[in-house]
């Protein structure tokens, strides 16, 4: 499985970023998630990076990222 998440839908709310390190450690600290996001004011563009700490939500029904994304721009999906 791979998470993705579609750029066309995705507004950069940082929901996906912030629900990741909830999994990681059970409390809201961006520097404990998997995902990045960063947005470029300027432009509106939004950038988005997962690292190798991803597991993916292992063991959970779906990921938080997927389950919490407000906009239903993340999937996860076979790789």
């Amino acid at each position: 499985m791979k998470i993705v998440r579609d750029p066309k839908i995705c507004h950069g709310c940082r929901t996906c970023e912030t629900m990741c390190s909830f999994h990681h450690r059970k409390g809201i600290s961006p520097e404990f998630s998997s995902i990045h996001i960063t947005r470029d004011n300027a432009t509106g563009g939004v950038r988005w990076h997962i690292d190798a700490t991803c597991d993916r939500c292992k063991g959970e029904e779906q990921s938080f990222c997927e389950r919490y994304c407000l906009y239903e721009a993340v999937k996860r999906v076979a790789s």
